[in-house]
């Protein structure tokens, strides 16, 4: 993990909060594009176990997007999320 980013700490989660959202005001079509490339609408079609890996991990990461811009969980709850994960 980067030394800049500590995604434990309160105030860096509130940092992306605003970053993010600032991008989808700003450049909605970095949204639309993540949504796309990372399958957030799309199903999986496909039974290989490393296609539906590869599919969720991408789409793991628009979801962490979206949750982080979300108005409605506060930054202490994801910090103390990846306190408990990482």
């Amino acid at each position: 993990m980067s030394a800049h980013l500590n995604l434990k700490d309160k105030n860096t989660i509130a940092d992306l909060h605003t970053a993010l959202k600032d991008i989808s005001v700003k450049y909605p079509i970095i949204m639309d594009f993540l949504e796309y490339y990372c399958g957030y609408n799309t199903p999986v079609a496909s039974s290989d176990p490393y296609k539906i890996s590869y599919s969720g991990g991408k789409r793991d990461v628009i979801l962490m997007i979206k949750t982080l811009m979300r108005d409605d969980i506060l930054p202490e709850n994801v910090a103390q999320y990846y306190e408990r994960n990482l």
